[in-house]
């Protein structure tokens, strides 16, 4: 198996500048990366791995032409990993030519992140065999991942659209809130009112921490609410069932989208992941005029009892590895 890999316990510059030529394609990776600085948006058992070919040091910032990247932290109680493959970008979508070479290198991926999972030697939050939970992997990767034997388990969600939305098309909406209703952040005690809305494996410790955006009466209650989650995607859109049909959702998701995107970065790419069968959500991403692109879905990666195994070579840094 040839390939060159690399982890890191921080994020590389060189990385972020790297996926942000991706765009709009590494939107998930590249967010989850940018989010890190956020509070708590990180932990100390947190990896990134790069897998790439080229015969350049990493030191050297060479243009890689064909890489795949990762982001995981075994620790966290929700999506614990992100990938990007330049295979998903658009450049490539009608080239097979080079298939066996990013079957390779996601391949050696999955081999480094079952080492990794071996060094962590904790609890996993999922168990029995051991997994992680792999969010927004786009279609093609995960039909790689598919071909090696028990190492994708499929979540119940099935798949999602990727719609795109640019900050600067997001429609021109009056602010103003009806009489009795004012806009807010959310507090520790909101989100634990949110994770009780949502099946969203989320905890409200988690939540709190993220760009979100409410509309709460007078008297402090949310009655609407919506928040970008770790890679930048708007998620948990919500309003109250007394309060609906009175424009209150398009009017705070554009807010949140406006104001808050650019704690991630100022590339003026928006997202979010919607089921193919929810009208409602699909309604509210074409009135921000949005696109839908791809297809991702949510998947728990198994690190135990696969036909993939730990990568075992690794240089005196201990932590470049190859394979040749």
């Amino acid at each position: 198996m040839t390939g060159h890999v690399a982890s890191f316990d921080s994020v590389p510059e060189w990385l972020v500048q790297l996926l942000a030529a991706e765009l709009p394609y590494s939107l998930p990776l590249l967010r989850r990366l940018q989010s890190t600085k956020f509070k708590h948006g990180t932990s100390p058992h947190a990896r990134v791995v790069f897998v790439h070919d080229a015969d350049s040091p990493l030191d050297e910032h060479h243009e890689f032409e064909t890489y795949t990247a990762a982001y995981l932290d075994f620790s966290r109680q929700e999506t614990q990993m992100y990938i990007y493959s330049t295979l998903e970008h658009g450049r490539n979508k009608d080239d097979e030519s080079q298939m066996q070479l990013y079957e390779q290198q996601l391949e050696k991926l999955v081999s480094e992140v079952v080492l990794l999972r071996e060094e962590y030697g904790q609890k996993l939050l999922f168990t029995n065999p051991d997994r992680i939970l792999v969010g927004s992997l786009n279609s093609k990767v995960r039909s790689i991942l598919e071909k090696f034997d028990g190492v994708v388990e499929p979540r119940p969600t099935g798949v999602y659209d990727k719609w795109l939305i640019r900050r600067d098309e997001l429609p021109l909406l009056d602010e103003s809130l009806p009489s009795g209703m004012y806009w807010d952040s959310a507090s520790l005690e909101d989100c634990q009112i949110i994770v009780s809305r949502t099946d969203i494996p989320r905890t409200a410790e988690i939540l709190v921490n993220l760009p979100n955006l409410m509309i709460k009466r007078d008297d402090g209650t949310p009655i609407a609410w919506a928040l970008l989650g770790t890679d930048g995607s708007l998620v948990s859109v919500h309003c109250e069932e007394p309060y609906r049909r009175r424009g209150l959702a398009k009017k705070l998701a554009t807010k949140l989208l406006r104001e808050k995107s650019p704690q991630f970065g100022d590339d003026g790419w928006l997202c979010a992941d919607v089921s193919p069968s929810n009208e409602s959500s699909r309604a509210m991403c074409k009135s921000l005029n949005g696109k839908p692109d791809w297809l991702v879905s949510w998947i728990c990666l198994v690190l135990s009892g696969t036909g993939v195994p730990a990568s075992s070579t690794r240089n005196d840094s201990g932590t470049d590895r190859t394979g040749n």
